[in-house]
């Protein structure tokens, strides 16, 4: 089992995909959120799918890992993350991963702070701020990358 929201994601595109009769959903693997384990599971999964056609990663580690483990092989698996980790945007501008959803992770963690404070203060959820705040995902394409990395990691390679 996964993070809450990483679970969330998840169910989200196994919901799209049942949509679609031609599409079939070959392996649910769970990294622990390690690069490592990511790139582990990935080189297992394209041994057991030579053919596979994509890999949704729902966390940091995920598309780094698979990334790394497509690279490798030379498969033409198409990517789709989340998150702006550092490697991620390098796979992303070189056009190995396909996109990545990108969070405002600056709001996320002022929401966070400002919710404690008012429930420190002794106020409940509901009439001062609500008990569930939705945050925004920027999906983000090769073309945003050299962009991302330069702004978030002064990375202009």
């Amino acid at each position: 089992m996964g993070a809450p929201c990483h679970e969330d994601r998840a169910q989200g595109a196994e919901d799209t995909i049942a949509k679609y009769a031609d599409m079939e959903i070959v392996a649910k693997e769970y990294d622990m959120d390690s690069v490592d384990k990511a790139y582990d599971l990935t080189m297992q999964i394209l041994k057991d799918n030579p053919d596979l056609d994509g890999l949704v990663c729902c966390n940091m580690s995920n598309p780094v890992g698979a990334a790394r483990a497509v690279t490798e092989v030379g498969s033409d698996a198409v990517i789709v993350g989340m998150d702006h980790d550092q490697e991620a945007l390098h796979y992303l501008k070189d056009g190995v991963i396909y996109c990545l959803g990108v969070q405002d992770c600056f709001s996320i963690g002022f929401d966070t702070i400002q919710v404690a404070v008012m429930i420190a203060d002794g106020n409940q959820p509901g009439k001062l701020f609500p008990e569930k705040t939705d945050e925004t995902t920027t999906i983000i394409y090769q073309g945003d990358a050299s962009l991302m990395l330069e702004l978030l990691y002064g990375d202009a390679s």
